[in-house]
């Protein structure tokens, strides 16, 4: 027997048959207990004992022992490291089957430890991509933060002069000097014009609350991997804060579209780690639209929910992915981007971080149309969730989040450049879900989507607004009590009769972006 050091040994035996006699052989073996031999009796499903074994001991050997082959096949499925048919108790085959255990389990914690690095790597690679447009983001507030400032010194400054004058003046009984009198005048009618300090104090905390908005974000670039414990997580939430984060580098390519079925139920998972997944397929949407031109591309992220998933799917409208490569794109290394845009790797780190939580990722895609992804993420027992909500349990992290986007707003819009306006306009504070006609968004509505309000135009190709409209009164009466026409038809004669008899919200192309958005908040409010 080669050197060793301490460690524990677990060897699952089934069948208490076996462990009797195991047992006492190791007792006579000077090696066993250095090497921490320590035999349990499992009965019945052997996999699932393996399975639970390696749930509460990660890192130390796990062996089985067994009379017949189907249960060390079924034992190395539950996570064994090596399992073996015992044909004899013997010392040397002890030895041997325990040298086995050994290497093998160097061999998982070599794979662990690979695994770990490579997904750092990919996270690094996802930061880099990233790095420009953070740098805006953070940059834009900073600026805020130092302009303001230098304002700010020049109401501080002169007020707090012209204050402890005044106050000593006052304790000296002496008469208020009129250059003192003269300063306070100024600074009493720079604040009636608007241009007080409270205002530029207020434009500072904001300022920094993007910062620190931007910064809390980042904790998906940490390194904490496994050791990440898992987290009440707003599906939402989790989608937003993938959104911020790759921003920069999305919206240069694409309109973004957000559907979210309402009333997801909540979610326990380790909440950056499912980050980096979402994080990866928006750069990878990104990256595929970069080879392909089209006159708007666009990205839809929608939700839906079923007894035991939450689906998130992520569609781009890239060149989609050949055929003869769908089967291979989550194999490791594999990859159809460019050598300097990719390691091959985000997409294999992505199913694995799904898979080790209950869930999967899977793909499908029209070679030339795009490419759907779909994040399978299991939705946690009523055990699993009520340790989650049980405040004393401190394996469950909470971590605040910035409110996400409020409502969700469908915009029903054949013009490009329109969409394009009302996605920079709309999207940093609603969701947006996007149809080029009345049927599409009638086929939207039908497929379970549920948007907070409709902004259409009448003038459509196909089922135009007017049908939009009366369909809408037909099977979805509150949300045509949403609606708003944002229309460039009012001059023609075939939509005057009805803009005069309708009695609903018409806004009259060009309008502008406040008037817009007090319309719309004017409607989600009634």
């Amino acid at each position: 027997m080669p050197p060793v050091t301490e460690v524990r040994t677990l060897i699952l035996v089934h069948g208490s048959e076996l462990r009797g006699p195991l047992e006492a052989l190791a007792r006579t073996l000077p090696w066993a207990s250095a090497r921490g031999l320590e035999f349990i009796e499992i009965h019945g499903d052997a996999q699932h004992a393996a399975s639970e074994a390696r749930a509460r001991d990660a890192s130390n050997p796990i062996g089985v022992l067994a009379a017949h082959e189907s249960t060390v096949l079924a034992a190395l499925a539950g996570g064994a490291d090596e399992a073996a048919v015992v044909t004899e108790v013997s010392a040397a085959a002890l030895a041997a089957f325990v040298d086995r255990l050994h290497v093998r389990a160097q061999l998982r914690a070599e794979r662990q430890r690979l695994h770990e690095t490579f997904a750092h790597a990919e996270r690094l690679t996802a930061l880099g991509t990233l790095v420009a447009g953070i740098g805006h983001e953070i940059n834009n507030p900073l600026a805020v933060m130092l302009l303001s400032i230098e304002a700010a010194r020049r109401y501080v400054l002169p007020a707090s002069e012209a204050a402890c004058e005044l106050a000593r003046c006052v304790r000296l009984g002496e008469p208020i000097p009129e250059d003192i009198m003269t300063k306070l005048s100024r600074l009493e009618t720079a604040t009636s014009r608007g241009r007080d300090a409270a205002r530029i104090l207020d434009d500072i905390a904001g300022a920094a609350d993007s910062i620190a908005s931007i910064v809390r974000d980042l904790r998906v670039f940490a390194r904490a991997d496994e050791g990440e414990p898992p987290e009440l997580v707003e599906v939402q939430d989790l989608v937003d804060q993938s959104l911020r984060l790759v921003s920069r580098e999305l919206f240069q390519y694409a309109l973004i579209e957000r559907d979210y079925e309402p009333n997801l139920p909540k979610l326990v998972l380790p909440r950056n780690r499912v980050a980096q997944v979402m994080i990866n397929l928006l750069i990878n949407a990104a990256h595929a639209m970069r080879d392909v031109e089209r006159p708007d591309h666009r990205v839809r992220i929608s939700a839906r929910a079923d007894e035991s998933f939450v689906a998130l799917v992520v569609s781009d409208t890239g060149p989609g992915i050949p055929a003869e490569s769908i089967e291979r794109i989550f194999d490791p290394f594999f990859t159809t981007k460019r050598q300097e845009m990719g390691t091959g790797l985000g997409l294999a780190i992505s199913r694995s971080i799904l898979r080790e939580l209950g869930g999967d990722l899977t793909v499908e895609s029209v070679y030339g149309e795009g490419a759907t992804f779909l994040c399978f993420l299991p939705i946690p027992s009523r055990e699993t969730m009520g340790i989650a909500c049980n405040p004393q349990i401190t394996t469950i992290r909470r971590v605040s989040s910035p409110p996400p986007a409020a409502y969700s707003v469908l915009v029903v819009e054949d013009d490009e450049r329109m969409l394009r306006s009302y996605t920079r306009l709309l999207n940093p504070t609603h969701r947006l879900m996007i149809a080029p006609d009345g049927r599409d968004a009638i086929e939207l509505l039908q497929s379970g989507s549920t948007p907070d309000a409709v902004l259409l135009e009448l003038d459509l190709p196909g089922t135009d607004g007017r049908k939009l409209l009366a369909w809408l009164a037909e099977h979805r009466p509150a949300l045509h009590a949403r609606a708003l026409v944002v229309t460039s038809a009012g001059s023609q004669a075939r939509y005057e009769d009805f803009l005069r008899s309708y009695a609903g919200a018409v806004l009259h192309k060009p309008v502008r972006g406040e008037v817009l958005l007090a319309e719309i908040a004017r409607l989600l409010a009634s």
